[in-house]
């Protein structure tokens, strides 16, 4: 038995990373660039007017000025200013070139024959000015960024309509156990109904990936041995639920020694998430997760999840929040990890749920994220600073 955080070591130990595509800036979002992305132009692409108002020389600030024309967002006509005159301007609009003030409107009043009279005296300049927010040949975006929304935007501000992103890895699916069946069946005495891929379909939707779910396989070694290698045949990852403890019906680690990849672990510190098998050939990756829903679900999270992101060419970084905790958690093993379910309430506290084990997967309802205890400690008092990690 190894440590969680030796097993995630292991896992991120890899080389390998999917292969490049070039997808369109709409499709971008949760996906991680391949190259980085620098600018062809300035931004703003020239000195621009941050408010609607008044374009005038310093010293012309005490004077009354003669209204020479407008310039609208979008105009390219050049203008100059002369002394005693200034040039209406719209938020957006190209100034003239030896603009050194733009007046808020607000700021000034209008009086006959198109003359205008500034009665703030310390407005601010308000202009952009070109190249302010990014100049020509400036690296704007890195390679292994995870894309949001923004950087979509950005992208186009910059006249990209595609990137080059990290292709999605293919993830191959399959629940073990003669005991599980799925949620439009009947259920019988003694069965279970498999809620296993179900979280992991939905945690995959999240990076954008829609796995190929290969159905519940029987606990024997034949049916067990096609469908991983099945799966191998045809993906890079495979996620195998349940099958994985040392039973008398667990048949993943002799099937996945027969196929040649190799166990890099069978067993991790964590509670829950003990019996989990991890094994590869540097090309193919194979998670065997334990069967109970929160250990799969407590797994993909902490080690899946980080490997996934990490062959796309993305450093993850979990959001780990530190907040009070409401009330003392305590155990009487401290031999593993162990994650508990917490929930935010009003005063910005963290309270732990109601957690009856592995099997609890209604405990996590109202889960705001999970918090631990490390290997060798026993309690957390009421009061004290717990990292809360949001799932």
């Amino acid at each position: 038995m190894i440590t969680h955080s030796e097993a995630l070591k292991i896992v991120l130990n890899t080389e390998f990373r999917t292969g490049t595509e070039k997808i369109s800036i709409t499709d971008c979002e949760n996906r991680v660039l391949a190259a980085d992305i620098f600018s062809n132009i300035d931004m703003p692409p020239f000195d621009k007017a941050m408010v609607d108002g008044y374009a005038i020389l310093g010293n012309d600030i005490e004077n009354v000025l003669l209204i020479q024309n407008t310039i609208k967002a979008g105009d390219n006509q050049e203008f100059f200013l002369t002394e005693g005159n200034c040039i209406k301007v719209m938020t957006g609009a190209p100034i003239p070139k030896n603009t050194e003030m733009v007046i808020m409107i607000e700021d000034v009043e209008v009086i006959e024959n198109k003359k205008i009279k500034i009665t703030n005296k310390k407005s601010s300049t308000n202009i952009s000015p070109k190249g302010e927010d990014i100049r020509t040949g400036d690296k704007v975006l890195s390679r292994g960024l995870l894309m949001k929304p923004v950087h979509c935007g950005i992208l186009a501000s910059l006249g990209y309509t595609e990137a080059e992103v990290y292709e999605l890895p293919k993830i191959g699916l399959i629940v073990t156990g003669n005991e599980v069946i799925e949620p439009f069946k009947r259920l019988r005495s003694g069965q279970i109904y498999n809620s296993n891929a179900y979280i992991l379909m939905a945690n995959c939707l999240k990076f954008n990936i829609i796995l190929e779910y290969y159905g519940i396989v029987e606990d024997t070694f034949e049916a067990t041995n096609n469908a991983i290698n099945s799966m191998i045949s045809r993906n890079d990852v495979l996620l195998v639920t349940g099958g994985v403890s040392e039973g008398d019906y667990d048949f993943v680690a002799p099937v996945l020694k027969k196929s040649g990849l190799e166990i890099k672990f069978d067993s991790v510190a964590s509670q829950p998430g003990r019996p989990l098998t991890y094994a590869t050939d540097g090309k193919k990756f194979c998670f065997g997760l334990p069967g109970n829903p929160i250990s799969g679900l407590i797994t993909f999270e902490t080690i899946v999840k980080p490997f996934l992101y990490k062959i796309m060419g993305h450093d993850f970084n979990p959001k780990i929040f530190p907040f009070t905790l409401n009330k003392k958690i305590s155990r009487r093993n401290a031999k593993r990890k162990s994650f508990y379910p917490v929930k935010l309430n009003d005063d910005n506290t963290v309270e732990p749920l109601s957690y009856h084990g592995s099997a609890h997967l209604n405990s996590y309802t109202d889960a705001f994220g999970i918090i631990s205890l490390d290997i060798g400690v026993l309690e957390i008092e009421k009061g004290e600073m717990v990292d809360v990690r949001q799932i």
